[in-house]
């Protein structure tokens, strides 16, 4: 929650609920109560959309452009697939989505979705603790 774009998403829905909420309601009250996610998981959806689309398509040269920077992924870490790959990191099926990408198969979105979720409210909801901020 520490994303400059997420600060900002936080103070307009702080402000849009009824008479407004004190600056200290832990975020993810908010967004829960706003019916929001966190706008890094719409991100990585939309990541997801991206890559497997990118399948989808029928150009060879795409094809060869995505498997060049899957391979590049491994000694790279700043190219967009090593980026991607590592963003799966902390997810139940992580080792089934990197292996999937790897091996140029579709990500399951429904899967993925959920996957997405239980890590959030893993994050947010630890028992015994207070949300974060």
């Amino acid at each position: 929650m520490d994303c400059p774009l997420q600060t900002i998403h936080m103070c307009l829905l702080k402000g849009i609920l009824l008479k407004g909420v004190e600056r200290t309601t832990p975020n993810w009250s908010v967004l829960h109560e706003c019916g929001q996610e966190p706008l890094q998981f719409y991100w990585f959806r939309a990541a997801v959309r991206f890559y497997n689309a990118l399948l989808c398509r029928n150009s060879s040269t795409l094809a060869e452009v995505l498997k060049a920077d899957i391979a590049m992924s491994t000694v790279n870490k700043k190219c967009w697939s090593a980026e991607f790959l590592e963003a799966f990191h902390g997810l139940e099926r992580s080792s089934d989505f990197q292996h999937r990408v790897r091996t140029f198969q579709t990500i399951s979105q429904s899967q993925f979705v959920v996957d997405v979720r239980k890590r959030l409210r893993n994050i947010y909801l630890v028992p015994g603790k207070p949300a974060r901020q």
